[in-house]
């Protein structure tokens, strides 16, 4: 049984997204190559990141390109949770994720330098890959050296691509800076990697 038919069956059989993150868990290759933020060096994937001592992201994803370090931090809401109600408004699942990332960014905006040695941490004996290698070959110097630019990503992963009609998807791809995203494009991932095995 390929990857996609695991992920079908976990989808299928489980509640809710604490039994679907066990799956994520074990494949973190469906989240570090989905929801990524295009940067293709030093790509490292982590479950259950700490952010500060009152959060914790389900998913960090680290990246770096040449000219930057990208944070991805990712919501997980259950997999049969409603993305829009009838009326077009947000789901509670949704609206929950919502007021998560929104704490997550206001601490975020008092505690940069804190956030930076936590994400350099997890970057411990990387090369560096944005920065003049003269000042810096190790990631960690490179992300805790406040000139290094590090852009933020925030993404919710809640529901499944039936739940969406037309007005609700085009109501998805607008919604501020939080990407939401359904399990399906995990899934059409999982199927790709099965394919090309």
């Amino acid at each position: 049984m390929g990857r996609y038919e695991k992920f079908i069956s976990e989808l299928d059989n489980s509640k809710n997204e604490r039994e679907i993150a066990k799956f994520l868990k074990e494949n973190l290759i469906l989240i570090r190559n989905t929801l990524n933020a295009n940067a293709w060096n030093c790509v490292i994937c982590k479950p259950e990141f700490k952010i500060g001592t009152k959060y914790i992201a389900d998913f960090l994803i680290l990246s770096a390109n040449s000219g930057c370090w990208n944070v991805t931090l990712i919501e997980m809401q259950s997999h049969m949770d409603k993305i829009f109600l009838k009326d077009g408004t947000a789901s509670k699942g949704l609206r929950e994720a919502q007021k998560q990332v929104q704490e997550w960014e206001m601490w975020l905006d008092n505690h940069k330098s804190e956030f930076r040695e936590s994400i350099a941490d997890l970057a411990k004996g990387q090369a560096a890959y944005c920065s003049n290698a003269i000042r810096h070959t190790h990631a960690e110097t490179e992300l805790r050296d406040p000139k290094v630019v590090v852009y933020f990503y925030f993404k919710i992963l809640i529901g499944r691509r039936n739940f969406l009609d037309e007005d609700t998807n085009q109501r998805r791809s607008k919604f501020g800076d939080i990407e939401v995203v359904t399990f399906d494009r995990l899934l059409d991932y999982a199927k790709y990697l099965d394919e090309n095995a």
